[in-house]
């Protein structure tokens, strides 16, 4: 890939000899642009883009040094190679400071003029892979971000919040280039993607692929990039709204199983919310209003009910039932018990016929 390279030099002739050797030599530069004096080279760089300017020291108005400095200070990434016939050090202590990569002394053979415009091209093309790099892992961050938000509003059932983010990253998306807009569009669906696979376990198969970016790669405007990102966004959202109903039909008795496989284990809020992919907030209300009691109350309740059956069928020890049944200890397993039976463990095993009463 070729670089964009702007030739300054007060002399015209020295300038076309330059650009002829750039255009007749694979030396990985375009000449994109030339200037006769440091100002009409920095209106240059506004309209041509240069990611290289090989310019003279010496020249009227504005010389090479100066133009280098104002490089350096506007925070443009611009590598500069530096045409002089001065030796001073001083003067390539200051080109040096201002951030020129090389110089070449007038006058320079061919081969000098190529081997420093290689290096050049190879510093670029470093630069380049460097950008690319740091572009994908700045998006991925990005991406990752954005999915954790929108997945914490999804947790929480926050729809009309979810939605309102949404139209923000669309309103934003609207205003870029053509380019750029299918870019942050096709991010965005990718996440709404994800969301329906990794958190309501959606298979692509069964329509979260309908989201996907093909069509984006035949829409020629931002108006109808954005006009088909928000019919797909309407349709996710009532994807979105009517799985997660469905999920919510099926939370308390998927945890009810959990409990079930659980009870003998740290069964807590916290866990059996995760299993679901619902908040710990949101589960405890749910649950208290379909079964009647808090989560914690009826998991005790469960383990009640199987150390009932041990102490019944086995003469297995206080502390082994306490530990098949999830109790910490034995001590804490009576405590338990008792509060919800009236009887202690031992008093429960020699009355087995209180059993119904328990």
């Amino acid at each position: 890939m070729n670089g964009r390279m702007l030739v300054v030099d007060d002399e015209a002739m020295f300038r076309q000899g330059l650009i002829h050797l750039v255009r007749n030599n694979p030396l990985g530069w375009e000449v994109v642009g030339e200037a006769a004096d440091g100002e009409e080279a920095l209106q240059a760089v506004g309209s041509c883009t240069p990611d290289l300017i090989i310019t003279d020291i010496n020249m009227p108005v504005m010389d090479g040094l100066d133009l280098a400095e104002q490089i350096h200070d506007s925070g443009q990434d611009i590598m500069i190679i530096i045409l002089t016939g001065y030796r001073e050090f001083e003067y390539a202590q200051r080109a040096i400071r201002y951030g020129a990569m090389e110089f070449l002394l007038k006058p320079f053979s061919l081969d000098d003029a190529c081997r420093v415009l290689r290096k050049a091209h190879e510093r670029y093309r470093q630069r380049q892979s460097d950008n690319r790099i740091r572009e994908q892992y700045s998006q991925a961050d990005r991406l990752e971000r954005l999915r954790e938000e929108l997945a914490s509003l999804l947790l929480n059932h926050q729809v009309p919040q979810m939605e309102a983010r949404i139209e923000e990253l669309f309103s934003k998306a609207s205003r870029m280039p053509l380019p750029e807009c299918k870019a942050e569009i096709q991010m965005l669906m990718k996440v709404m993607t994800d969301l329906l696979v990794q958190q309501l376990r959606i298979q692509e198969s069964a329509g979260a692929d309908k989201f996907g970016p093909d069509p984006l790669l035949w829409i020629h405007t931002v108006q109808e990039v954005m006009a088909w990102a928000r019919c797909k966004s309407k349709e996710w959202l009532v994807m979105l709204v009517r799985l997660m109903q469905e999920q919510q039909d099926h939370v308390v008795p998927r945890v009810l199983q959990y409990i079930e496989m659980n009870y003998s284990t740290n069964c807590t809020l916290q866990a059996a919310a995760a299993y679901v992919h619902v908040t710990p907030n949101y589960l405890s209300h749910l649950f208290k209003k379909e079964i009647g009691h808090g989560f914690s109350q009826y998991v005790s309740k469960r383990r009640v009910e199987k150390a009932k059956l041990l102490l019944r069928s086995t003469r297995q020890s206080m502390a082994d039932i306490a530990e098949q049944t999830g109790f910490d200890n034995s001590s804490y397993f009576t405590t338990v018990f008792k509060q919800i039976t009236g009887l202690s463990p031992r008093e429960f095993r020699k009355q087995p016929s209180l059993e119904s009463n328990g």
